[in-house]
């Protein structure tokens, strides 16, 4: 903890690092294989449950979609997810075409759909999909909760 406090590492994830190194000492010492595999299997799911108790868990995606039909897109999200997002403009970095870039944050079951859908109306579509780990605002959490 007094580690996490001076760096930005998330809690956890020191505590894997400072309980592998130990690990790796006792691998050095003992030369036996077989207790250090266990322990840094143990060591990884105790730091994401650790994570977890202190994140929470989230359900809700954040997505990023580069799609030449953007606009049935964009109906699909309003009309029959009820979502919203916003529609950036921008240039393909390989060949320097336009694009349209919709960013948007929907449930886990939505995000099924969603990817359905684009797979049906533009199977070359690119789709970036981002645990949210925290959605404030209309149709998620409310601004002033805690």
């Amino acid at each position: 903890m007094i580690i996490a406090k001076d760096t930005r590492f998330p809690l956890w994830q020191l505590m894997i690092y400072v309980d592998s190194a130990i690990v790796l000492i006792a691998l050095a010492a003992f030369q036996d294989w077989k207790i250090p595999l266990y322990s840094w299997i143990v060591i990884y799911i105790s730091g994401k449950v650790i994570d977890i108790t202190i994140q929470g868990v989230s359900y809700d995606k954040t997505l990023f979609i580069i799609s030449d039909q953007y606009d049935a897109i964009r109906d699909k999200l309003i009309n029959d997810i009820d979502r919203s997002g916003t529609v950036f403009n921008g240039i393909g970095m390989y060949k320097g075409h336009e694009k349209k870039v919709i960013f948007t944050n929907v449930s886990r079951r939505e995000v099924h759909i969603l990817k359905d859908f684009i797979e049906e109306v533009d199977p070359n579509a690119f789709i970036t999909v981002i645990d949210a780990n925290e959605i404030l605002g209309h149709g998620f959490k409310p601004l002033g909760e805690e």
